[in-house]
């Protein structure tokens, strides 16, 4: 049997609208898939051609920014400096001196309260304070030229203080009086008062004796008010100051020695701590020996602070002398 060229050997199958239907899902599966596929993968695809593409950032500088122009630059404190460290170290020491002779010259040892200040006149030259006191040294040793002297050099320093000015001219003033003399080295004498500050107290002092007043009691008993200050605007711990009172008795050749009859003491106004910058009141009674041989004599008051000896008095001041009392305590009574 003979085809035709334009017939097919196999006769086509016609499709049926159930093979149409299936077909045409599964080609939407497959786009579907596709398309899932291209959105899970293309970010990925596309932030790595991108990190491959971008070259690498450039290290930062950080720049300080100028200030601006109206608000003033900040300074940054710098740690102290060895030589701020020594001239603190140095200032320190100096103190420490000029207590010492200031302790000296309390007790009337005015040789080394000299020393000492002239050893503070040598580290600190040119101070009006130190100069001050080589020239009170300088009168009580006598020597009113040299304190003339002294002071006269206090009043040509620089920038010096209306009132050291007004007190030095004074010292001065007070050497230039016709027929001076000086100024008895008695210590703790009722005489050497004119040393006092203005407070009434001996320079340096913390604490000083402002009265001593002896009243008769019966059967030749003495009553010793002393009356005792302390430097205004100074905080005093009651607990590290002591009161010192020394009754003295004559035997009848005249030897003067410390009495053992018996010496009771008494605040008048306790609780006693100098909070209002009054004195403070303190009673010392005095009750005559069995021995009627003896004799009242005098008594000798020191009054300590911390254990350094601040201030005394007494009656007759040779008492004083004869009967030093101790510069410092070392125990707390």
């Amino acid at each position: 049997m003979n085809h035709s060229p334009t017939q097919t050997p196999i006769s086509r199958v016609p499709a049926g609208p159930t093979f149409q239907v299936a077909a045409g899902l599964l080609i939407v599966f497959l786009l579907v898939q596709i398309a899932a596929l291209t959105l899970h993968y293309a970010p990925l695809l596309q932030k790595d051609l991108i990190k491959k593409s971008t070259p690498p950032p450039a290290p930062q500088v950080l720049a300080t920014p100028a200030p601006a122009p109206d608000v003033a630059p900040q300074i940054t404190a710098q740690p102290p400096t060895a030589a701020a460290q020594i001239d603190d170290s140095l200032i320190e020491k100096i103190r420490r001196i000029v207590e010492d002779s200031d302790k000296a010259f309390r007790i009337g040892d005015y040789d080394t309260g000299m020393s000492k200040v002239q050893e503070a006149d040598r580290l600190l030259p040119g101070d009006p304070g130190v100069m001050l006191r080589i020239g009170r040294l300088y009168e009580k040793k006598g020597d009113t030229k040299a304190a003339a002297e002294t002071y006269k050099k206090v009043l040509e320093l620089p920038e010096l203080s209306t009132e050291l000015r007004a007190q030095t001219q004074r010292k001065i003033g007070m050497l230039s009086l016709p027929n001076s003399t000086p100024i008895p080295t008695v210590v703790a004498s009722e005489a050497g008062s004119d040393v006092r500050d203005e407070f009434g107290l001996q320079p340096g002092a913390s604490l000083g004796i402002i009265e001593t007043r002896p009243t008769d009691g019966p059967n030749g008993a003495k009553n010793l008010r002393i009356s005792i200050k302390a430097r205004p605007g100074q905080s005093i711990d009651p607990r590290q100051m002591a009161v010192h009172v020394f009754f003295y008795e004559s035997s009848a050749n005249g030897e003067v020695q410390l009495t053992n009859a018996e010496v009771l003491t008494e605040w008048i106004s306790p609780p006693v701590d100098w909070s209002h910058d009054e004195p403070e009141l303190l009673n010392a009674i005095y009750t005559p020996s069995a021995d009627s041989a003896l004799t009242y004599a005098g008594y000798v008051v020191g009054i300590y602070y911390k254990n350094d000896l601040q201030d005394t008095r007494a009656e007759p001041g040779s008492l004083a002398v004869e009967n030093p009392l101790p510069l410092y305590l070392t125990t707390q009574p």
